[in-house]
């Protein structure tokens, strides 16, 4: 036992050695970037169950994306198992209330069965094309507007106050989206963690999955309102609660999350522990001290002890003040070649922006880059999920477990070439509901008995015994690797088959499924907009949201105008960009360097606040800090 408790105090600093041992009332860890959070959090599981005694089926770790939870629960185990010891339930917040809401399923009835969590392209190319059609709106943006209003009073428990249905700004938007649920049976990803939270209230018979007993919480200060209401569920519950965060890192303003959470913590649960970690490991002094400026700029910020480790270098930090935005990616592309050039590893470099709607600020930085000889990658998950062939495949492994999944056969034909368009699926879309059917169910009744519907029948049947043999193909074997494969079969592209392959098997990695059934419900609920991992041997250009999490050595922070940040931005949501900058300027260990256009011209000139204005300022944030300014020679 001695040498397995080595393991758990091995490399702390005195700080997180006493938020490893503390036990007996709740806690809340405070940690500024690079203090060595996550490994506090997991040499504390570590302690629970071998100091402790703790059984690990007694303790729960949430976080807040599929990569954090990933990161976790593989330190965790690659102690645990080697000792023989099982690794206790690591998970993201959304996969938690899934997980909880199946175990109580036969209890309630407040979702369609089974349940079926719609992903983010069926959302979009689907629910919200069917309900603009069946509401008669010209534009796909009123359906996502009201879509988004739903998920804000989810989120803000606002749906919990009286007359709220007849408050919202279009009831007869709920009246279609209840009809397209009952014709496809799907819930929206938004809504799991309100459900878990309103049957935790509401529900006398609901019970959690285990009895848990210790509940820890990464990332504390990303939790919305609804987010809180279910940790007070669980505090009732008597467990004791290890919350870890950073108010100074509160960035997800755009979900409602807000940094009172974290700094009323002690107020909301009286006796709780204040921790707090000293030593930054991750930044050089400079940076470190740039990064603390912007925090510094709100008054309501905790404090913290966060400095330097005694060893850390000076670091550099410069603003680069540009011309335009022709002379930003000349300067950043020889910068960035000069690093390389020195040793600098490209993966070890990234650009960080604001945003990047259609490439507007990255396409002009990988041409420039490119141009002298350095390879940039950018986020591509989305647009791999936006391939026909990626659609297709996914839907053929939900169709192995449901035959009759509903949003999987629409898929199939909205992605297809099988002559079964927009017009024949509302046909068999309007059959289902004089039948009283779901859209799956019709689909299967219509291909074996064609004359049901003369018009489609026949090119129905047709569709359906062309995948049904796959889908018995991907039944019949076991390994999630085989059944990739098989549903991958006919994607001609190789260099494609193996892009979506290895997304496959990454999530599956990610979320430690090993049941296809765990694989699809990762895939469901996991927001690809919030999580990013980054390319070998590139430079990666990621939007600052992006950034969160990651560290490299070098940061380049383009297009920092007040324009861009805070841009339109104002009130509560102004903190949230000063936050984001902070949280961006500390992912750099050695240098950093942060560049500012005094106009932008061409089609630059639309974006960010005054849309069509030349003339740009640097951001609010670092006018009064003592950063030095250069400018590019040429």
């Amino acid at each position: 036992m001695p040498e397995e408790l080595d393991k758990i105090y091995e490399g702390l600093g005195p700080d997180q050695v006493k938020a490893v041992d503390h036990i007996g009332s709740h806690a809340r860890l405070l940690a500024g970037p690079g203090t060595g959070k996550t490994k506090t959090i997991t040499r504390r599981v570590l302690s629970l169950i071998l100091r402790h005694n703790t059984n690990p089926d007694s303790i729960l770790l949430l976080t807040f994306t599929r990569l954090a939870a990933a990161q976790l629960r593989n330190e965790i185990r690659a102690i645990l198992e080697p000792l023989g010891k099982s690794i206790p339930h690591v998970s993201t917040l959304h996969s938690f209330a899934l997980k909880q809401i199946l175990h109580n399923a036969w209890r309630t009835d407040v979702l369609p069965r089974p349940i079926r969590i719609a992903d983010d392209w069926e959302e979009r190319h689907i629910i919200q094309e069917d309900l603009k059609r069946a509401l008669g709106f010209k534009n796909i943006g009123e359906v996502r507007d009201l879509i988004h209003q739903l998920s804000t009073d989810w989120e803000t428990l606002r749906v919990d106050e009286e007359g709220w249905e007849a408050q919202f700004p279009n009831p007869a938007f709920l009246g279609a989206l209840r009809a397209h649920r009952t014709a496809f049976g799907h819930t929206l990803r938004a809504e799991l963690v309100y459900l878990l939270k309103r049957l935790l209230n509401q529900s006398g018979d609901f019970e959690l999955d285990k009895t848990y007993k210790h509940v820890l919480i990464d990332e504390y200060q990303d939790l919305n309102a609804c987010d809180l209401a279910i940790v007070r569920e669980l505090a009732s519950k008597g467990v004791e609660l290890f919350v870890a965060g950073d108010d100074d890192q509160s960035i997800y303003g755009f979900r409602f999350a807000h940094p009172v959470g974290i700094r009323q913590f002690p107020e909301i649960y009286p006796g709780t522990k204040r921790l707090a970690l000293e030593i930054c490991y991750r930044c050089d002094q400079k940076i470190l001290g740039a990064a603390e400026f912007v925090a510094a700029l709100d008054p309501a910020r905790l404090p913290k002890p966060t400095r330097t480790r005694d060893d850390a270098a000076e670091g550099e930090v410069l603003i680069i003040r540009c011309r335009d935005q022709n002379q930003e990616a000349d300067a950043v592309a020889k910068k960035i070649k000069v690093l390389v050039n020195e040793g600098a590893t490209p993966n070890k470099i990234a650009i960080l922006l604001r945003s990047d709607r259609n490439g507007a600020l990255s396409k002009p930085l990988i041409q420039t880059l490119s141009a002298n000889g350095v390879a940039a990658s950018i986020a591509t998950e989305s647009e791999l999920e936006e391939l026909n062939s990626y659609r297709t495949a996914l839907s053929l492994l939900r169709l192995s477990v449901d035959p009759e999944d509903s949003l999987a056969i629409r898929s199939i034909l909205k992605v297809g070439r099988n002559g079964l368009g927009d017009e024949a699926q509302t046909t068999i879309l309007r059959y289902a509901a004089e039948k009283g059917i779901r859209f799956g169910v019709a689909v299967k009744s219509i291909s074996e008995n064609p004359s049901l519907l003369p018009k489609v029948g026949t090119k129905l049947a047709k569709f359906i015994s062309d995948i049904d043999p796959v889908v018995e193909k991907i039944r019949a074997v076991e390994g999630l690797p085989e059944k990739f494969a098989i549903a991958l079969e006919g994607v001609a592209q190789e260099d494609e088959r193996q892009k979506i392959r290895e997304h496959f098997e990454r999530v599956a990695r990610e979320s430690a499924a090993t049941a296809i059934e765990d694989f699809l419900r990762a895939v469901s609920i996991s927001s690809e907009k919030i999580e990013q991992e980054t390319a070998p041997d590139s430079v990666s250009i990621l939007t600052m949201h992006q950034a969160k999490g990651l560290t490299f050595d070098v940061c380049f922070i383009v297009g920092a105008e007040d324009e861009f940040i805070p841009g339109r931005s104002q009130g509560e949501r102004e903190g949230d960009e000063r936050r984001l900058l902070y949280v961006s300027m500390s992912r750099a260990r050695h240098k950093l360097y942060i560049t500012f256009c005094n106009r932008r011209t061409g089609t630059q000139m639309y974006l960010g606040r005054d849309s069509g204005r030349i003339w740009r300022r640097l951001t609010r944030f670092l006018t009064d800090s003592n950063i030095r300014i250069v400018v590019p020679t040429t």
